[in-house]
């Protein structure tokens, strides 16, 4: 019954050895104290207020995100297909003489 009763592994918890927790309390308690007074900074941008400002930065990328937007991937897929149905009809006419 061993097998069935495994034991969870133990959890990983890491304690930084040098870190000022009465700095850090002090921190928070200057940003309440701000937010209350509509003084509050602007926070750094997110992940998400990031995200594309380097498309526009390059030439080759800035020209594929227009490609994909425009329906360009669509229309080379579309050709694709259509190119493979032809050869699969022309291969059937071939079998069948």
């Amino acid at each position: 019954m061993g097998f069935l009763n495994q034991r969870r592994p133990r959890g990983f918890r890491h304690e930084y050895m040098f870190v000022d927790e009465r700095k850090d309390r002090l921190k928070a308690v200057e940003d309440r104290a701000k937010a209350e007074l509509g003084r509050a900074e602007p926070t750094s941008p997110g992940r998400d207020g990031i995200r594309g400002v380097f498309l526009a930065a390059t030439k080759h990328a800035r020209k594929r995100s227009e490609r994909r937007l425009a329906g360009g991937f669509i229309l080379s897929y579309g050709v694709i297909a259509v190119l493979l149905v032809i050869l699969v009809a022309v291969w059937k006419m071939l079998l069948c003489m």
